[in-house]
Parts: C-alpha cells; sequence; structure tokens
C-alpha cells in the first residue's frame, strides 16, 4: 500500500477510513508485484490496481463490505491446481493472486505511521498478520512470529537529478514524477527554472550544476538526466555522477556531440564510460519532447531492471520478472 500512501493520507487526515486491497501473494504470470495495492476510497472512488483490471470488479465489492463491517476479508483469484476447480474472476494471464482486503483508519498509528514515513521517501516496513482471528492487524514483532504475516517494505524514494531547464527537462520531470522518483531539477539560469515550468519537481535549485551535484546524494537508485547540451559543463557533470556510482547516467546530443564528450571525459580519466548512455533514450523514433522523455525514462527502467529494451513481440520467456533489489 506504500506506493498509495500520499492518497491515503489525504483521506485518513480528515477522520475518514479507507478500504486497502493488497497483493500478498502472486505466482505465475501476472502484472504486478506483491505489495502492490488498490484503495476505495469515500465515495466510492478507487485508486491503485493490482491486476490492470481483472479482478477490480470483485475486490470493489468486497471493499464495500469491509468498509461495513471493519473485518479484514482474504481472497483468491487465478485457477486451481484441481481443473474442474476455478476461483473467479481468473487472471487473464494465468497468474494466481492472493488479497488482503482490510479497512484503515487514522487509529491504526503504527500503520499510519509508516505511512508517513513512505509517502516521506523515507525506508519503512509493516508487518501484517494473515492468520484466522487476527486478519489485517498489524504484527509489531514479525520476527519469530509463528503466525501468517505478510511484510510490506518500501525504500527510500529514488531520486532523478534533470540538469537542464530545458523544453525536453519539463517532460521527463513529469515522466520521472509519475514513475515515483523524487525530481531535482538544476540549472544556473533562473529565468527558466521556474515553479510555473517544473510543477512535478521536488526540487528546483539554481546553481552552476556541478556544484548542485556535490552537494546532492547520489547512489545506485540515482538516475542523472543530463539535458543542458552545455559544454561548460555536461562533461564534469557526467563525470561526476558516474564516480560517484549513480545508477543510471545519461546524456543528450547528436552523435557528432557525444563523440567531443568522449575525448573530453577520456581527458578527464573518468571511469566506467561503458554505463554511459549517450545519445541518451531507447530508439523509439522520438522527435516531440514528450516522445523524448518516454524514450529517456523508459531507457531509465530498462538500466534499472537490467532488461534488454527491445521489443516483446518475437521474444520469449516470462514478460513480468521479479527485478533483482538494489541494496
Amino acid at each position: 500500500m506504500f506506493e498509495l500512501a500520499p492518497r491515503l493520507l489525504a483521506v485518513l487526515d480528515t477522520g475518514a477510513p479507507v478500504v486497502v486491497a493488497t497483493a500478498v501473494s502472486m505466482t505465475g504470470s501476472a502484472p504486478s508485484g506483491v505489495g502492490t495495492s488498490m484503495a476505495v476510497l469515500p465515495g466510492g472512488q478507487v485508486v491503485g490496481t493490482i491486476s490492470g483490471g481483472c479482478v477490480e470488479g470483485s475486490l470493489f465489492l468486497t471493499a464495500e463490505q469491509v468498509l461495513e463491517t471493519g473485518e479484514a476479508v482474504f481472497e483468491r483469484f487465478g485457477f486451481d491446481d484441481d481443473p474442474d476447480a476455478v476461483w473467479a474472476p481468473a487472471l487473464r494471464c494465468g497468474g494466481r493472486v492472493e488479497v488482503l482486503v482490510h479497512r484503515v483508519t487514522s487509529d491504526d498509528a503504527l500503520l499510519v505511521s509508516a505511512l508517513r514515513d513512505a509517502a516521506a521517501g523515507l525506508p519503512t516496513s509493516l508487518a501484517v498478520s494473515l492468520e484466522p482471528g487476527t486478519l489485517g492487524v498489524v504484527v509489531t514483532a514479525p520476527d519469530g512470529c509463528r503466525d501468517r504475516v505478510f511484510v510490506e517494505r518500501s525504500d527510500h524514494r529514488p531520486r532523478c537529478v534533470v540538469v537542464g531547464a530545458v523544453e525536453t527537462a519539463v517532460a521527463v520531470t513529469n515522466a520521472a514524477a509519475v514513475l515515483g522518483y523524487a525530481v531535482t531539477v538544476v540549472d544556473p539560469r533562473p529565468v527558466f527554472l521556474t515553479d510555473e515550468r517544473f510543477p512535478a519537481a521536488d526540487e528546483r535549485i539554481v546553481g552552476w550544476p556541478t556544484r548542485v551535484l556535490e552537494g546532492l546524494p547520489v547512489d545506485r537508485t540515482t538516475a542523472v538526466v543530463v539535458l543542458a547540451h552545455d559544454d561548460r559543463f555536461d562533461a564534469e557533470v557526467i563525470d561526476q555522477a558516474l564516480r560517484r556510482g549513480a545508477g543510471y547516467v545519461g546524456a543528450m546530443g547528436s552523435r557528432s556531440t557525444h563523440e567531443r564528450r568522449l575525448a573530453e571525459l577520456h581527458a578527464l580519466g573518468t571511469p566506467d564510460l561503458d554505463r554511459l548512455r549517450s545519445p541518451i533514450g531507447l530508439d523509439i523514433g522520438a522527435r516531440t519532447p514528450a516522445e523524448t522523455a518516454v524514450a529517456i525514462m523508459a531507457e531509465v527502467v530498462a538500466v534499472r531492471t537490467g532488461s534488454s529494451g527491445g521489443a516483446l513481440t518475437g521474444g520469449s520467456g516470462p514478460i513480468h520478472r521479479v527485478p533483482a533489489r538494489v541494496p
């Protein structure tokens, strides 16, 4: 439920309850992972998804029941090992999912505290009982507990540093924010780096990019997207991002610009140049800023998950893979 934390807190802080349905187990092919949630807010508004549409209708009816009774419900969807026994509705992709549906109120202090940490981008975890009689109850000490529990974790919010307040940066900022990144936009020109142009950015820092980057936290979850196309600092920003171990480093520019930058980076002794994504983005034929943002953020996701970024058509193996956890 942590991916829905801001929306849930906005309701809980008014004193109204919400009902949350969380996938606690998945097997086979499924469009989302364990821990994904949908919530039913006051007035019947639904946010989030578990199956992309296969089971949400049934879960909405269950949520209405849970909202009224306050009693948590454990639902199963998919196909049983017995071919004559079918759980309905089925997942069209052939997978199975078990879902905990429970009511959350502002009185659930431990749960609300975990939601606040998740909304703030802080690492947090929550253990919920899946045992009959205590279904949906938050367990304070899951280690060594004999009851069946589901532990949901939220890592710190990944950061996307966008260098250069150009028009493509506006689209990249919007796309990165939708993907859950905390976006910092950096540019030395205050006339371009405004709240009006970058409403989705968490931070807008006017300053020389190399000096600003020195003061920002950078780790393997960080994406550094260089869009400035400015020879005065682009190479130094790339050098710094690679040296500090950013998980994704990409730079906009033509192939000739890339070759010129490479020569400068070699002169700087920049390590790990094989990790530099330049020209930036996947080849989808992008032309507009919005299309370019899709190409860039698709490459960011592909690098993060270790995927090829190619088309699924003609491929083989599972479509939905469990990404490796980044320490």
